[in-house]
């Protein structure tokens, strides 16, 4: 047995966001009876490996969908994080092999070009991932050939730096990640597992070996992960085949806290719910957002049409449609932010 993490006081401090100072996508189609027009805004960003673009959708009334969209500094990105409090978009770039940093990102007029105005000091290989905790940025990094290896970049947010701090060397090849206070919690890609590392940040630089390893039962190669701490439930994507681009999936485990806990090191999760099938648009999906007031959950499908900003309405499952479809080049990642 084990001790689960995902506490309501450690999610808290894992969705602090760090101090920063520290052309729009055609709208397609939506199949939504019960958009939010009297709630909170609701804004979608999302990043492309293709078209160098970042997208800010306001999704607070789906019938009515409006975008800025702004030209980065980086061609093909993977992994955004937007902070609210302090107006700007973290995105790790493959094209820079860098961290970016874009402040004050809505005095911008949409189609403007975004100079970041802070970036890491030390680069990183291939990124994948971002994902924020405190003063502290993970990246994922995926081998660049075989005589490289999957890595984990930690660099120190301040207030006018982005600073390496540690470089973990992993066998697992990891895409999508998540942090709960000091435990990661990373998708293995080519393989249906998720691995834990607790103490994460306290560990010292070099190789890093995971804690704990999951499997979904049903998934075959996972990218996206994302969690929700008030309805406790996990959230994957899951590509399966990467050449095939209509078999994709959406694995959700609610209870999750506590089905982990009550799990063997090493077990398998079989209490899955899925979205697949033709009528989903499910190919390559890639990261995940979720929306608990709303009851929306957000993907980045990769391959349909080129790339699109997917949303599901979560009451149901199986062979269902989008409730909404964008169309979104090259999409590679998506961020939500609620307010």
């Amino acid at each position: 047995m084990k001790k689960f993490t995902l506490t309501a006081a450690i999610l808290f401090t894992a969705a602090t966001f760090v101090s920063c100072s520290t052309d729009s996508e055609g709208m397609d189609s939506i199949d939504d009876t019960s958009a939010l027009v009297n709630g909170p805004k609701v804004t979608l960003f999302t990043g492309s490996n293709t078209s160098g673009k970042i997208n800010m959708f306001d999704m607070t009334d789906r019938k009515n969908i409006t975008n800025k969209s702004f030209k980065s500094a980086s061609t093909d990105g993977n992994g955004i994080h937007y902070d609210p409090i302090n107006d700007c978009l973290f995105e790790a770039s493959r094209s820079e092999r860098n961290v970016l940093v874009f402040e004050n990102l809505n005095n911008n007029e949409s189609g403007a070009a975004l100079a970041p105005s802070i970036m890491s000091d030390v680069q990183v290989e291939n990124p994948r991932d971002i994902a924020i905790s405190g003063d502290r940025i993970v990246v994922s990094s995926d081998a660049t050939g075989p005589r490289d290896s999957n890595k984990f970049y930690v660099y120190e947010s301040t207030s006018n730096s982005v600073r390496l701090v540690n470089v973990y060397e992993t066998g697992n090849q990891h895409w999508g990640i998540f942090l709960a206070g000091n435990t990661l919690y990373a998708a293995i890609d080519n393989s249906g597992r998720i691995a834990v590392y607790n103490d994460f940040f306290s560990k010292p630089s070099g190789e890093l070996t995971a804690d704990d390893q999951i499997t979904i039962e049903g998934a075959q190669s996972l990218r996206g992960i994302t969690y929700d701490e008030v309805e406790d439930q996990l959230f994957l994507a899951d590509v399966r085949n990467p050449l095939d681009d209509s078999d994709g999936a959406i694995h959700t485990i609610k209870n999750f806290s506590v089905i982990y806990s009550g799990l063997e090191a090493y077990g398998t999760i079989s209490e899955v719910n899925t979205v697949s099938g033709a009528e989903s648009m499910l190919g390559n999906p890639v990261d995940l957002e979720y929306d608990n007031i709303g009851k929306v959950l957000y993907t980045a499908e990769r391959a349909t049409n080129g790339g699109m900003a997917l949303a599901f309405d979560m009451n149901t499952t199986g062979n269902m449609k989008p409730m909404m479809q964008q169309s979104v080049s090259g999409i590679s990642s998506i961020y939500l932010n609620v307010e």
